[in-house]
């Protein structure tokens, strides 16, 4: 496995963790899939621009 998809998983934890705090109520599971799915999308287009 590489270093960079560790980094990549380890961000997207943290902007969930802050993602699912500012929502300030509990999320259905399929929700937070998503949007982690989301981030990782985002962290890796950012990585490539």
């Amino acid at each position: 496995m590489e270093a960079r998809t560790i980094i990549y998983g380890e961000m997207a934890l943290d902007r969930l963790a802050q993602w699912l705090h500012a929502t300030g109520e509990p999320q259905d599971l399929e929700v937070v899939v998503r949007r982690y799915l989301e981030i990782l999308r985002e962290l890796v287009v950012e990585e490539q621009q």
